[in-house]
């Protein structure tokens, strides 16, 4: 087991442990959030014919062209969802709906707001449209053969628009990695239960188990589990099912710290334990069987940050996603931050963009691990490397963005 390693050596080991899920098969209309297993390859011209923009006339613009004051003769009329196959002879034209499909023979569009006379079967128009105006190409988008998406990409509402687009009615995905949520602690107590002297809510469970399904992991409900080495297996032992399991608290190295040891009891391989950070320094990874599990702090902001850093990075692998981690952009830091040498800190911080347009960050006040307030004014996680004891304002930091916040 290493022991006391560097933030990169730490994320690498998680990363290098995610094994991908297997693929299942869902309907589109159940598929928002999922993440694409395969690549989608165009089964078909997207549009799949010409068709028109605009109400009006399909026309040939070189009638209109050669005498501008000239009546053409209205043949017929297409709308939307037609079977198509007209087609538009010299001096005629076909009245035609938005998304109709195009005749042959014109090339474009007369739209209806220029008809300057229209009696009986006979139109004229004030203007002349250009060749292929208001006339949408097949194709124009997609082709058949394109590679639309690669496979990886976490499902939007763009995407299921797309996929539908293309006729997807199932769409093959990732299963949604089984996490296990377990929080440690004899002085914690659900929501809406009465606090004893020396207890404190249960706020570890709840945002947890919201992080790992925002994440794309599955967590039907967070469980908790007393100080105590007996309760602890007896809890793990009962579900060994689980993909991942995610422990608040029990993994220091305290008087009523079990997880770590019910964990080497019971065979784990521990990976890691403990990492050059704040927060989150008592940091454990490894596998219990088929599952990994990484042992977070039970403060509630060194578990919340340390999951948004790792848990999530482990459940996006999981997941084969397009882009594993959330990018680290360059911010421009407005005032000094205190940190300890030879810790890599994560600081709760607050991005805006000033009026020059550049991208800048401050912390959001005192970082104490118990002020769970600093994790709910904050939209991004300020990461300060190792060295050195204060960052000066004015230099330039690494970000992320937390994915349930905007930029200022």
């Amino acid at each position: 087991m290493r022991t006391f390693i560097s933030f990169d050596e730490a994320i690498a080991c998680v990363l290098g442990e995610a094994s991908l899920m297997s693929v299942e098969t869902v309907a589109l209309s159940e598929a928002g959030g999922r993440t694409l297993a395969q690549p989608v390859v165009a089964p078909g011209d997207v549009p799949p014919f010409p068709s028109s923009a605009m109400d009006g006339y399909a026309v040939r613009s070189q009638d209109l062209m050669d005498d501008p004051d000239c009546s053409l003769h209205i043949v017929g009329h297409i709308a939307a969802g037609d079977s198509g196959g007209q087609h538009v002879e010299p001096g005629t034209c076909l009245e035609i709906m938005t998304g109709a499909p195009f005749p042959s023979g014109a090339d474009a569009v007369a739209p209806i707001e220029w008809v300057e006379v229209k009696e009986g079967d006979r139109v004229s128009f004030s203007r002349s449209p250009e060749p292929n105006k208001h006339v949408r190409p097949a194709a124009e988008d997609i082709r058949a053969g394109d590679v639309v998406f690669k496979g990886g990409e976490r499902i939007t509402p763009a995407i299921a628009g797309m996929l539908a687009t293309l006729g997807m009615a199932n769409v093959p995905v990732r299963r949604a990695p089984r996490v296990r949520v377990i929080s440690t602690g004899d002085e914690i107590v659900e929501p809406g239960l009465s606090l004893g002297s020396g207890q404190i809510f249960n706020s570890n469970g709840p945002s947890l188990r919201a992080q790992v399904i925002e994440s794309g992991g599955s967590c039907t409900q967070h469980e908790h589990v007393a100080d105590d080495r007996d309760a602890i297996e007896a809890l793990l032992r009962r579900d060994l099912d689980a993909d991942v399991l995610l422990f608040s608290g029990g993994v220091s190295v305290g008087d009523h710290d079990h997880v770590k040891q019910v964990l080497d009891d019971m065979g784990a391989g521990m990976l890691f334990w403990k990492v050059r950070q704040r927060p989150g320094k008592p940091l454990a990874f490894g596998r219990l069987g088929n599952a990994l599990f990484l042992g977070l702090p039970g403060n509630p902001v060194s578990s919340a940050m340390c999951f948004e850093i790792y848990g999530r990075a482990l459940i996006e692998s999981m997941l084969g996603r397009a882009q594993v981690r959330t990018p680290l952009l360059s911010a421009v830091l407005i005032r000094s931050i205190r940190k300890v040498d030879g810790l890599h800190f994560f600081t709760r911080g607050l991005a805006t963009v000033n009026e020059n347009g550049q991208l800048t960050v401050e912390d959001t006040g005192p970082q104490r691990s118990n002020l769970y307030g600093s994790v709910v004014r904050a939209n991004c996680i300020v990461h300060l490397p190792e060295t050195g004891e204060q960052v000066e304002a004015g230099s330039h930091v690494r970000i992320q963005m937390l994915p349930w916040a905007d930029l200022s």
